[in-house]
């Protein structure tokens, strides 16, 4: 009976080892930010002054500046139309995005408090439809700003006064789309029979614009996006764009904007400098057509399993992270999805830009409907702007920050010839044997039902695990699939003197592949 018990109790200690999980409270700390009872939480926008103070915009339109050292805000603006962004240029000056415009806030007596709300454009148009959000700002090396624009939604109709020319291709017109204030819901559901899920209407819906110093014209920069949220300039000058899921985009996913050309949603289409669609609903072209002509995303984040609803892109900043190997890898936020955000690792195959999605700051004190990510003046820290819009989410502000205790963490994936390999920060331990590594593949369907099933799941075998230092080498039995996702869980228990592994699954979007399997 004795050596019964010592063999389950051994039994039940190696169970537990087994599924033990990292531990993120031990390396960052989760505070509240409180918000004053006069606003409305939603944050749609984050930015950092020169000296370290904070910039909100919410909901309801007021602009407030948060004091670190203080803890207390102070109103700046007020009265703005659905905020859903806000820069700070290189001068120290405050802009936002607001639905009908890009609004520059002015102190011109420099008592605290904006005196003079400049329209920096207003070059684009509204049809009254609530979907019709304008996120933004970034700026590029230049002094270029890029906005994005959000298409509408056939949930409900347009109104009677609109601005910006409305466009009739394919017979929609806008007495078609308009909203019926006396049978709301009687009325459109007759109306929206025909009409896409989303449309773009009215200029420039479902574009990203670029605005040049000093010219209230906007220029349409790409085509091709749905509910564009994250919009991200990296040092290089090269624009970054997430998008949500729905019609036309399978899952929510990362592209790497590319100047003049179309990026999948049709909507837009309408709009596009190159090569408008000008005889027939976009919706209605061939899907192979399409499919030919758009930009694939460099990533995607399957929806519920990785990711619902992406938001702002960060880079990763050492003074955050337990690492000085920062240029592969980007942060972004997810409103949907509650207690983590997301971490995307850029690779390059065959000169295309792709990559790996992971979950990080697995937390419940982080929350959900992380909206806006902002670094703190030192880097140590990381704000997080909630929001719901009347959806899912959640509401008010947290402040994540380093204990300075370091932890493994993955630095780098890539994909090689027969599988992929982890760059770790230091050398790990304990890597199992290949039967411990859950691999599947599955591929997203591009079309115009609302987000796709995971279609061709397949179970991948793993013929090779290796480790040489930091750096771990999984080698599969089948050649990589062009166009498929690589869902791929690690063993948990992979250790180093560190920590065990702080992210142990990944989701590798393969549009590229090496040819010379072995």
């Amino acid at each position: 009976m004795k050596n019964v018990c010592i063999t389950i109790a051994a039994f039940l200690l190696s169970s537990l080892d087994a599924v033990a999980t990292f531990d993120w409270g031990e390396h960052y700390t989760v505070d509240t930010v409180s918000i004053p009872k006069s606003v409305d939480p939603q944050v749609g926008g984050l930015a950092l002054l020169p000296d370290g103070r904070v910039v909100a915009c919410f909901h309801r339109g007021e602009v407030k500046i948060y004091d670190p050292k203080t803890k207390k805000w102070s109103l700046f603006a007020e009265g703005l139309h659905e905020p859903l962004g806000v820069h700070v240029d290189k001068a120290g000056g405050i802009l936002v995005i607001q639905r009908p415009e890009i609004t520059r806030l002015h102190d011109t007596d420099k008592d605290g408090t904006a005196d003079f709300y400049e329209a920096i454009t207003t070059d684009w148009g509204m049809s009254g439809n609530y979907h019709e959000f304008s996120f933004g700002i970034v700026e590029d090396s230049k002094g270029n700003f890029y906005v994005s624009l959000g298409t509408a939604s056939n949930g409900s109709g347009v109104r009677e006064e609109i601005r910006g020319a409305w466009n009739n291709v394919g017979g929609l017109s806008h007495a078609r789309l308009l909203y019926d204030n006396t049978n709301p819901k009687e009325s459109w559901r007759v109306k929206k029979a025909g009409i896409p899920r989303m449309y773009a209407r009215v200029p420039y819906r479902g574009c990203i614009l670029k605005i040049k110093p000093g010219n209230p014209k906007a220029e349409v920069y790409a085509t091709g996006f749905r509910t564009p949220n994250g919009l991200y300039m990296d040092k290089e000058d090269r624009l970054w764009v997430a998008d949500n899921q729905g019609d036309w985009v399978g899952a929510c996913n990362l592209f790497r904007v590319e100047s003049g050309e179309f990026h999948g949603h049709v909507a837009s289409l309408l709009w596009d400098t190159k090569n408008p669609v000008v005889d027939q609903i976009p919706a209605e072209i061939p899907i192979a057509e399409l499919d030919k002509r758009r930009v694939k995303e460099v990533c995607f984040f399957p929806q519920s399993i990785c990711a619902n609803s992406v938001s702002q892109i960060v880079p990763v900043d050492p003074s955050f992270v337990p690492t000085q190997n920062t240029d592969a890898m980007m942060f972004l936020g997810d409103v949907y999805s509650t207690n983590r955000f997301l971490g995307f690792y850029k690779d390059e195959v065959n000169g295309s830009v792709q990559g790996a999605a992971c979950h990080v700051f697995k937390n419940s004190s982080v929350g959900g409907g992380n909206n806006r990510l902002l670094y703190s003046a030192d880097g140590t820290s990381m704000y997080l702007g909630k929001t719901h819009l009347s959806w899912a989410g959640r509401e008010g502000m947290k402040k994540v920050s380093f204990t300075g205790k370091p932890y493994l963490m993955v630095e780098k994936v890539n994909l090689t010839p027969n599988g992929f390999t982890f760059t770790f920060n230091t050398t790990i331990e304990k890597i199992g044997q290949p039967k411990d590594y859950v691999i599947q593949s599955y591929y997203l369907k591009y079309f115009s039902k609302y987000g796709s099933p995971l279609i061709d799941k397949q179970k991948e075998a793993v013929s090779l695990i290796k480790a040489e230092g930091n750096i771990l080498t999984i080698e599969l039995s089948e050649p990589i699939k062009k166009g498929f996702v690589y869902d791929m869980k690690l063993p948990e228990r992979i250790t180093s003197a560190y920590s065990d592994i702080s992210s142990n699954h990944f989701w590798y979007t393969a549009n590229e592949v090496y040819t010379e399997h072995k």
